[in-house]
C-alpha cells in the first residue's frame, strides 16, 4: 500500500515502530557495551587481586627461588583445569606454578618491566583461550642480588564469554518482550487517543446520509476549533440552499404580477404604442425583479472561513468611483475612520452593500457626503450621511423593511435599499435610518465583529 494511502492511525504506528526499535537497539547495544566494559573490568581487577594474594604468600630465597604454601587462599589454583593459573617466572625460567596449570604450555608475555603489568589473551595448545595478566617486579636478596620476577596470572575466557553471551540472550529477550508489550500497548492508545477523529468521521458520514445536519459529540478541546468550523459551513451552506430556494420561490411569485399585466394588454389593447409601452415596462420590471433575485441569492453571508477584507480600502475606493461618476455635483465628501478595520466577509457583498448606500447618498445629496466608520466592543458601525432632502421620519421603516417584500420596492431607491437590507440580515447585522445633522439622510450598518 501506498504510503499516501495510509491512515493516520497506520501512520503513527508504523513511525512509533521506527522510533521504539531504534531507541530498543540503541539501548540494547549500549547496555551491551557497557556490561562487557564492566565484565572486563572486572576481571582484570580480579586478576590483580590474585597477584597481589600470590605475592602476599611468596617467599623469596637468596638464589631466586620462590617458595608457595600447600594451600592457598584461591582454591582454584589447586584444583588442575579449572580454568585459574598462576605462575611466576625469572627470565625464561618458571621458579613457580599453580597445581591448576600443570600439564598446560602457557606462551608468556615478557617480563612487562618492574612494577608494569601486561594484559594479553593467550591460545593454548588445547586451543582454550585465557586472558593473562603479568606483572613485573624485582626483589633484592640477602646478598644484594636482585631478581627481576613476572607474576603470570591467567583466567579462562570461555566461562566469562558464556556469561557475556548469556547476558546478551537475556537482554535481548528482555527487550524484545518490553518492546512488544510497548507497540501492542502504543497502538491501544492511538486507537483510544484517535477514537475522537473517527467519531467525527462517523458523524460526517452521518450527515452525508441525511440522518443529521450537524456535528453533535462533544470533542476534546483541540478538535473544537475544527468541528465548530464544520458546523458553521454546514450552518451556511444550508443557509444558501434556503436562500436560493426563497429566492426562486420569490423570483417565480413575482413574476406573475408583469406577466399577466403584459398577458392582459396583449388580450385587449389594440394599440400597439400602447402594448409596446406596457411590454418595455413589464419587462424593465422583470429585469429588475431577476437582477434583485440574483443578487439576493449570491449574498455569501457569515462565514467565519472567510478571508479579512478592508473596510477601509473598499470604502475608499468606492468614494474615488463616485467622485468621477458625480464630477458634476462637486460632492465635498470627508472619510473618517480610526484606523483600517478588517472583517470576516465576502468582497462582494462589501462592496455591493456600501456601494448602494453611497450611490444614493451621491445621488440625493446636495454638496456634501460624509462616512464614518467606528470600531465598538461587538460592532462596526458605519454612518453614510448626505445633506439632501432626507426621509420623513414616518416612512423611515417602511423604506428599510421594503426589502421584505420584492414586488414593492422595485421602483427607484428601494431596489437598492432592498439589496443593502439582505446583505446586512445575512450578515446577522442591522441597519437604521436616522436624520443627519446635515439635514438629509444617516444611514446606519452595524456589523457584528465576529
Amino acid at each position: 500500500m501506498h504510503i499516501k494511502n495510509l491512515s493516520l492511525s497506520n501512520r503513527l504506528l508504523i513511525a512509533v515502530s521506527f522510533v521504539l526499535t531504534a531507541f530498543l537497539g540503541l539501548s540494547a547495544f549500549s547496555l551491551n557495551n557497557a556490561f562487557q566494559a564492566s565484565t572486563d573490568s572486572a576481571q582484570h581487577k580480579r586478576l590483580k587481586n590474585y597477584v597481589y594474594t600470590l605475592l602476599a604468600s611468596a617467599e623469596f630465597g637468596d638464589h631466586g627461588w620462590v617458595t608457595m604454601p600447600d594451600a592457598l587462599a584461591e582454591p582454584d589454583f589447586s584444583t588442575p583445569n579449572s580454568g585459574l593459573y598462576a605462575q611466576i617466572t625469572t627470565g625464561q625460567q618458571i621458579v613457580w606454578q599453580s597445581k591448576s596449570s600443570l600439564g598446560l604450555f602457557i606462551a608468556l608475555p615478557k617480563h612487562p618491566g618492574p612494577s608494569n603489568e601486561q594484559l594479553s589473551v593467550i591460545e593454548l595448545n588445547n586451543k582454550v583461550k585465557i586472558l593473562n595478566l603479568a606483572y613485573g617486579f624485582v626483589w633484592e636478596s640477602g646478598q644484594g642480588k636482585y631478581f627481576e620476577y613476572t607474576v603470570n596470572v591467567s583466567e579462562d575466557l570461555n566461562a566469562i564469554n558464556l556469561q557475556k553471551a548469556k547476558f546478551q540472550r537475556n537482554l535481548w529477550y528482555w527487550l524484545g518482550g518490553t518492546g512488544l508489550m510497548l507497540l501492542i500497548a502504543q497502538a491501544l492508545i492511538l486507537r483510544w487517543g484517535l477514537r475522537p477523529l473517527h467519531d467525527v468521521a462517523d458523524d460526517l458520514h452521518a450527515i452525508e446520509r441525511g440522518d443529521r445536519k450537524r456535528l453533535l459529540k462533544d470533542y476534546p478541546k483541540e478538535l473544537n476549533q475544527l468541528t465548530q468550523n464544520i458546523n458553521n459551513l454546514l450552518d451556511h451552506e444550508e443557509s444558501r440552499r434556503k436562500c436560493y430556494k426563497n429566492s426562486l420561490a420569490d423570483l417565480a411569485h413575482s413574476l406573475k404580477t408583469p406577466l399577466a399585466v403584459f398577458r392582459g394588454e396583449l388580450e385587449n389593447s389594440i394599440d400597439i404604442t400602447e402594448v409596446k409601452h406596457t411590454g418595455h415596462e413589464q419587462l424593465d420590471r422583470i429585469s429588475a425583479l431577476v437582477d434583485y433575485q440574483l443578487q439576493r441569492a449570491s449574498t455569501e453571508g457569515y462565514n467565519s472561513l472567510q478571508a479579512p477584507v478592508s473596510l477601509g480600502n473598499i470604502i475608499n475606493k468606492i468614494l474615488i468611483s463616485l467622485d468621477k461618476v458625480y464630477q458634476s455635483k462637486s460632492i465635498r465628501r470627508q472619510f473618517e475612520i480610526e484606523r483600517d478595520i478588517f472583517i470576516h466577509a465576502d468582497e462582494g457583498d462589501m462592496y455591493e452593500l456600501l456601494g448602494n448606500l453611497l450611490e444614493n447618498a451621491y445621488k440625493y445629496g446636495n454638496k456634501r457626503v460624509n462616512v464614518l466608520v467606528i470600531s465598538r466592543l461587538d460592532t462596526i458601525d458605519i454612518h453614510i450621511e448626505d445633506d439632501g432632502n432626507g426621509i420623513p421620519e414616518h416612512a423611515r421603516k417602511d423604506i428599510i423593511k421594503r426589502g421584505k417584500r420584492i414586488d414593492t420596492q422595485i421602483e427607484g431607491q428601494g431596489l437598492g435599499l432592498a439589496i443593502a437590507s439582505d446583505i446586512v440580515t445575512a450578515y446577522q447585522g442591522e441597519i437604521r435610518l436616522q436624520q443627519s445633522h446635515l439635514g438629509g439622510a444617516n444611514f446606519i450598518i452595524s456589523l457584528p465583529k465576529q
